[in-house]
Parts: structure tokens; C-alpha cells; sequence
């Protein structure tokens, strides 16, 4: 996602694909098996659609294609886990896309995908997020709704309730339900609070409080210090191993006004109240950010470490060009492979080249080693930054015809 006014790059880029209306097709019946396990799925934009796709390994100059690979029509991509299942949909709200959610299989001797079920949310609640409980349980959120959070059943792929989340509205009748983490049986859920995809309503950080066995909204709590935590589609929450969560802004807190800043906010093990003690932002120089600095999505190493790509406007060389321009991405590359510390409220810059914005969310951490999903000057691929020695790459480890969009580790 790349940073000029308020636009989005993910709307931007319909200007560039023009939208297909097909559901998620596989290009070939039958997966081309070579014998080695695949234990990563990847999405890239190819054209009109997202291709879903499977792949062994890192290894020094492997080449990816898409010839075996799922496609879902563009609009913006949900990648998510649970179990031995993908799920994966090209959300609607605000870029066209679908209500369906696909869940494919897990080969567990080979490592490929098969699609095994999917479920087509009723009416056009735009489900952005899928967050689960159980095998029997999971929470669909909704953006430009009525103000559901919707239940159904992972396993027989059926809705099977919802929790109207209407009176938590702000200036409509949706709070537009972002990223969330269930955690001690209890379900803490962003509230957005969106006008569009592309606008804010101007309020505290909301997140509310819901009690899985029973589907009761507990309380809102608020926290005037961040705007809109957990955008949906652009950033995840992270809970660490002491059971602390964190929860960031997303780039919606930059690019909504100059004088707001981005941030973290924290809600320790055993608490259902933001921490007051804790508070963290990107745009300091000390952390090597600047004015109008965001991140988007994280991979959590451990120990308070995270990976993520940090926003650098000062990067931007032709302000000239606007997202709606194919030029912008191909010249503009401000999106730099980043570590954070959350335990120390730390961050650094990694010596690696900067990407745009389509392809700065996708990262992986494999043992001692990070790969970044980048489209940088030198080539779109994964490039390996090695956290012992603290070197990065200035070529890709592995290319590919695009740039990734979202990486997943199946292991």
C-alpha cells in the first residue's frame, strides 16, 4: 500500500485489472508434482485476478511461476490458517471482489491444496476478516453492513448466527469489524469505524469485548492516544508468548490527516483494558520513521520481535504521480523491509532495498532468517534478510513473475 493523500493502492489498482466476475478457478485439474513437499502458499495480483499458489521452499535461486495456481477475481485479498485449511477470499467491500470464502485442504504428504468447501455469506455483508474459535465456530466480519458479526461453522461451512455489533456504530449503522484475536475465551475485535474503504470517522481506538461461549458483547473499551486500530486487511494483531496482545493503527491513522499519528496499543495477559503504560509510534526518528510513517502487516518472531515493511514518504521520487497512474508503483518505492521491538518499544531499518507499496506486506521468518516479498528497482521475488548477522539481500533468493501480496508457512 503506498502513501499519496488518502487514496488506497488496493482501489488504485482496479484502475490498473479490470475486474473479473468469476469465482476461484484452479488453471489446472491436477497439481504438477515433483516429488518435493510444498510448505508455503503465496497469493500475487497476476492481471485481472489473484493467484493462489504453493511452493517447497526458499532455496537460493528457485523460480516461482502461477501455472498450477487457484485464482480468485480481484478485489482484496483474505489469507488465513485454521488447522489443516486455507481460507482465502477476495473481499468486496469498497473494490468489488465476492461474498464467497474458499477453504482448501492441506495435502499433508505433499503440501499442495485442494478446495474442499466454501460458503457464500447471505445477502452482501462484505466479510473482510474470519477470525476462529474452534472447529465449530468462527466469527465473519462485516464492513458497509448492517452491523452483524457474523458465526458460522468452519467444518460444515454454515452460517449458524450473528451478534449485531449496530448500536456500536458511529455516524452509521455498521462499525465495520476489522482484525481481531480471541484469547482466555474472550474475543477482542477491532471496530473501524469506517465512512469507506477510504475514510475514517474521527474516533478514539475502539475494541470491543465479546465473551465466546455466550456471543455477548462484554464492553467497548476506547483509548483517545490511536484512531481506528486493526484495519482490516492491511495489518494483524500480535499476541506474544507472556499473553500481552498488541494492536496497531494501520496505515488509515497515517494517511487520514497529517496531525494524526500512527501507534500500538496493548491489552496485557489477564486485562480487558488497554494498558495506560503503553503506547508506541512508528513516526519517530529515533525508531528510524518519519511524519506520515506507517506498517502494515506483521510475522512475530518472539520475544517482542516483529517483521513488517515501514512506510517512508521522504522515499516518494515523483509526487507528481498518483495511484490511478500504472507509473506510480513501477517508480515509487518508499516501503522499507523493517524490525520492531515491542518489548522495548525499539525499531530499525533493515539493509535492504525498499519496495512499493502492492508488495510490502508479504513476510515470512524461516529459523535465523526473514524473507520479504518485495518489487524493488532489482527484481520482484523474496529477499532473505539474516537476523544474526543483521544482512540483507540486494537480489532476490527466489523470483517470481509478480511480487507476492501475503505469504503463509503450512509447517
Amino acid at each position: 500500500m503506498k502513501r499519496q493523500g488518502i487514496v488506497f493502492p488496493v482501489l488504485v489498482l482496479a484502475a490498473l485489472a479490470v475486474l473479473t466476475l468469476v469465482g476461484c478457478k484452479k488453471k489446472e485439474d491436477t497439481p504438477a508434482d515433483d516429488g518435493t513437499k510444498h510448505n508455503y502458499v503465496a497469493v500475487a495480483m497476476v492481471g485481472k485476478s489473484f493467484n493462489l499458489f504453493t511452493f517447497p521452499d526458499f532455496k537460493e535461486g528457485r523460480e516461482l511461476s502461477f501455472e498450477q495456481a487457484y485464482t480468485m477475481p480481484y478485489g482484496h485479498c483474505l489469507l488465513t490458517r485454521y488447522g489443516d485449511h486455507v481460507y482465502a477470499m477476495s473481499v468486496a467491500f469498497g473494490m468489488g471482489g465476492e461474498q464467497t470464502l474458499h477453504r482448501y485442504a492441506i495435502d499433508k504428504e505433499n503440501g499442495h491444496l485442494r478446495e474442499d468447501g466454501s460458503i457464500t455469506f447471505k445477502g452482501t455483508p462484505n466479510v473482510s476478516n474470519v477470525i476462529f474459535a474452534s472447529d465449530q465456530k468462527a466469527y465473519a466480519c462485516t464492513n458497509a453492513s448492517k452491523g452483524q458479526l457474523i458465526i458460522f461453522n468452519p467444518t460444515t461451512l454454515a452460517e449458524i448466527g450473528e451478534i449485531d455489533l449496530s448500536s456500536y456504530a458511529v455516524g452509521d449503522h455498521d462499525p465495520d469489524a476489522g482484525e481481531g484475536i480471541i484469547r482466555d475465551g474472550k474475543l477482542f475485535l477491532c471496530l473501524n469505524q469506517t465512512k469507506s474503504m477510504m475514510e475514517l470517522v474521527d474516533c478514539p481506538a475502539q475494541v470491543a469485548v465479546i465473551d465466546v461461549a455466550t456471543d455477548k458483547v462484554e464492553k467497548v473499551i476506547t483509548d483517545s492516544r490511536a484512531i481506528s486500530l486493526g484495519m482490516i486487511g492491511h495489518t494483524n494483531p500480535i499476541l506474544d508468548e507472556k499473553g500481552d496482545i498488541y494492536f496497531y493503527t494501520g496505515p488509515r491513522a497515517a494517511l487520514l490527516r497529517t496531525d494524526i499519528k500512527d501507534g500500538f496499543l496493548r491489552i496485557k495477559k489477564g486485562a480487558t483494558d488497554f494498558d495506560t503504560e503503553y503506547y508506541f509510534s512508528l513516526q519517530e526518528a529515533a525508531v528510524g520513521g518519519e511524519k506520515g510513517s506507517y506498517t502494515m502487516f506483521f510475522s512475530y518472531a518472539g520475544q517482542g520481535i516483529a517483521y513488517c515493511f515501514l512506510s517512508k514518504p521522504s522515499l516518494i521520487k515523483d509526487k507528481t504521480l498518483t495511484m490511478a497512474d500504472p507509473k506510480y508503483f513501477e517508480v515509487n518505492k518508499e516501503f522499507v523491509p523493517y524490525e520492531v521491538n515491542l518489548w522495548e518499544k525499539k525499531g530499525q531499518l533493515l539493509p535492504m532495498p525498499a519496495s512499493s507499496g502492492w508488495a510490502a506486506n508479504a513476510s515470512v521468518v524461516v529459523g535465523d532468517y526473514v524473507y520479504f516479498g518485495e518489487h524493488p528497482t532489482s527484481g520482484a521475488g523474496f529477499y532473505r534478510y539474516n537476523r544474526k548477522t543483521g544482512k540483507g539481500q540486494e537480489t532476490p533468493s527466489v523470483t517470481m513473475p509478480v511480487a507476492p501480496y501475503l505469504v503463509l508457512d503450512l509447517q
